[in-house]
Order: C-alpha cells, then structure tokens, then sequence
C-alpha cells in the first residue's frame, strides 16, 4: 500500500478558499473525538451526516472504511485524542482523514486466516475503496490515514 500520493495537501496544509468559482464553498468537518471505543460511532454519525447531507451519496461503504481507520487509531495510537477529517478537494471528489498522532511504522493490509480473530481491517479497507474507485493510504510517519 502507497503513502499518500506526493503533492496531495493535508486539510490543514490547505490554501485558504478565495471565496469565488465552483469550489470556493465547498464542505468540509473537522471534528476531535476522545481516543475510546465509544467515540468511533461520534466519528461515523458526523461523517455519516456530512456524506449524506454534502456529497450527494450512499455513506454505507465509506462508513465502513471510516469505522476501521479510527478503530485502529483507537488500537493503535497512543495519544487521548484522534483528528477525523472530510472535504471535498473537488465537486466530484471527496477525502477523509484520520490522525492518531502517533508516529509508526506504515502498516499494510494483512491476509489473516479463517481462525483468526483481527487483522482483516485494512484488507477490508483496500477492497471498499477499491470498489468506489478511490485511493488511500497513509502518511510518511504512519500519523494519519
């Protein structure tokens, strides 16, 4: 799996909107949830929400992928809070990140045999997007999905 594609911008990174054409007013959220179980539904009810509501589509698959980056920044980070963010980089387009804050090694997805319990996340993850045409992966420092 690729880090994320050289020359993409982080929301933060972003050039402030100039106020004019078609994507001067485009949505976005940014939101800060408690690094808990619990607050990965918060996660998935507000993008949940913004998809419906912004992008005009079915948010069923993209919940799923929201679901298990911040379960496995939940797992796996090691601050209290976790960044999830979404915008619209284009009127046709749409990206989400999660940020654990937690610098790792970049993990990849696992092919994990019918006993085992995890480690199906990030396979599951690869084929959602696949499936919507998408690309995704992660940060140099492993931080944000």
């Amino acid at each position: 799996m690729p880090s994320r594609e050289d020359g993409s911008t982080s929301l933060l990174q972003a050039p402030p909107s100039q106020g004019k054409g078609p994507t001067a007013a485009l949505p976005a959220f940014d939101i800060a949830i408690a690094s808990k179980p619990a607050s990965v539904s918060v996660a998935r009810r507000v993008a949940d929400a913004w998809i419906r509501c912004h992008c005009q589509m079915s948010a069923d698959s993209v919940d799923d992928v929201l679901v298990v980056l911040c379960t496995n920044a939940v797992q796996h980070g090691r601050r209290e809070s976790i960044d999830v963010r979404g915008w619209m980089p284009a009127p046709d387009r749409l990206r989400l990140e999660v940020h654990d804050k937690s610098p790792s090694p970049v993990p990849c997805p696992q092919h994990v045999g019918p006993e085992g319990e995890s480690g199906r996340g990030l396979l599951l993850v690869d084929i959602l997007i696949a499936g919507l045409g998408g690309d995704w992966g992660f940060s140099d420092d492993g931080t944000s999905a």
